[in-house]
């Protein structure tokens, strides 16, 4: 995916229009509302109960990785209920496609329509999506007072930021491949300075559950206070110290020093100007300065480079895969010999940091695989999609996304039986989206009764 950064900039500059004098629907997620200038360009829409046209009002903007506005605004609405937030997520930005045109549609769309603040304008995503968060922050160069980037941080390339560009909410899963990525990301921007908080969630690359989205938005809140960008609320404050001290004090009794140092050394960071915060700056060094952290730190060290240890094993049968057609079998054999070792050393290690770090390595093979598989998709070669689909589902039997993948590539070439077997699959395994099978890999057989029967069954799931 690239971008156009110096695009962002000059975008989000004229930040200062005037909304018309109008109140668009309030207190329900709209999936789609369309762009006047441009239809065939959309966004999911919240905007909070209590909106009204005469004041401005801070706004998030949205980026999932597959265009999905409607999932990360809902992720996102109930906390913008809560601190008055009107929340927009883009259907058209999406992996794998410049969002340039996107956004800029969007955005004279937006500022046109609603009430918006220019100070507080926050952008967030997911995966690629973090990335594009990440890219427009960096490139309008102060006019984002914040970015949220869950599951990946900056764009490929991009130079360090400093504290005048934005502060940071990163988020990541236990399991999540890129957590390496954003934890390096957090100690590189308290090495600069830069306001930030780092919090990990149980569980996997995805967008982070709702009370973590609950959490960004209150540390938006917050900071917003310390920089006189909103009024300064002393019950909100008190409580919100009275909860950062609680889960730091916790981290500490578990034994999690790594989280204990780095939330005592945040608290001071975010209420300084409000409360006393010596007691929690002496814990931070004292603690960071203990035998007890520096073994922590070696233990951290140790499974990330198991990490990088798997994913590398796997991803060097995956890269000959995709290089050496004429030994595709033989590498194939030797991927599947790979992924079967680690997954016995994964059920045998007692070491729950081991299996993280074993799970997040086969993320990472995994990601690598979809990715190629998709890039192939966009240039039609749809054999070798298969064929790296096919390497996703070994190395993540159990992932309904790795069989649906499979799906795509396999409507693609015209065989049918095997496309409804992988999707069967998928639904098997926990796949309850029924606007995943909207995509257009599946229009040669939609047609098909056991197509209609699995997307029959998707659309009665309850979860869906």
């Amino acid at each position: 995916m690239k971008l156009n950064l110096a695009f962002f900039g000059i975008v989000l500059l004229g930040a200062s229009g005037v909304a018309r004098a109008q109140t668009p629907p309030t207190g329900t997620v709209q999936p789609s509302v369309a762009v006047k200038a441009d239809p065939s360009n959309s966004y999911a829409l919240y905007v909070p109960s209590a909106y009204s046209p005469a004041k401005r009002w801070p706004l998030l903007l949205l980026f999932d990785p597959f265009a999905r506005g409607e999932v990360s605004v809902k992720l996102f609405h109930e906390a913008a209920e809560k601190y008055g937030y009107i929340v927009v997520g883009s259907n058209n930005s999406r992996n794998f496609q410049d969002p340039s045109e996107a956004i800029r549609l969007l955005w004279a769309d937006v500022k046109e329509r609603y009430a918006i603040d220019p100070r507080r304008i926050y952008t967030a995503g997911l995966s690629g999506g973090a990335r594009v968060a990440s890219s427009v922050a960096l490139a309008c160069k102060g006019c984002v007072a914040a970015v949220i980037a869950n599951g990946a941080g900056l764009p490929q390339g991009a130079t360090l930021p400093g504290p005048e560009a934005a502060d940071w909410f990163l988020v990541a899963g236990t399991t999540d491949f890129n957590y390496p990525e954003l934890l390096h990301l957090k100690e590189a921007l308290d090495a600069r300075n830069v306001a930030s908080r780092f919090v990990v969630y149980d569980g996997p690359h995805n967008w982070m559950p709702k009370e973590f989205a609950e959490r960004a938005l209150a540390w938006l809140q917050l900071r917003a206070m310390v920089k006189g960008l909103a009024p300064v609320d002393k019950e909100f404050i008190g409580s919100q110290y009275a909860i950062r001290l609680a889960e730091a004090q916790a981290a500490q009794k578990s034994g999690d020093i790594l989280a204990a140092v780095r939330g005592y050394r945040e608290i001071a960071q975010d209420f300084n100007k409000f409360h006393e915060v010596r007691e929690q700056e002496t814990l931070a060094k004292s603690l960071g300065e203990s035998e007890e952290f520096r073994k922590a730190r070696k233990n951290e060290k140790a499974a990330l480079e198991l990490q990088d240890e798997v994913a590398r094993k796997i991803g060097n049968f995956l890269a000959g895969m995709r290089e050496r057609s004429d030994a595709f079998t033989a590498f194939a054999a030797q991927m599947q010999s790979a992924v079967n070792d680690v997954y016995r050393a994964e059920k045998e290690s007692a070491s729950p940091a081991r299996k993280q770090a074993i799970e997040r390595g086969l993320a990472s093979a995994f990601s690598y695989a979809a990715e190629s598989g998709q890039q192939a998709m966009l240039k039609k070669d749809y054999l070798s999609a298969k064929d790296m689909f096919q390497a996703g589902e070994t190395i993540l039997p159990d992932s309904a996304w790795a069989s649906y993948l499979l799906a795509t590539a396999h409507a693609q070439l015209g065989e049918k039986k095997q496309a409804i077997q992988e999707l069967k699959k998928a639904v098997e395994k926990g796949m309850t989206n029924p606007k995943s099978l909207e995509d257009s890999a599946f229009d040669r057989i939609r047609d098909d009764e056991g197509f209609r029967q699995l997307a029959a069954k998707i659309a009665a799931s309850p979860k869906s």
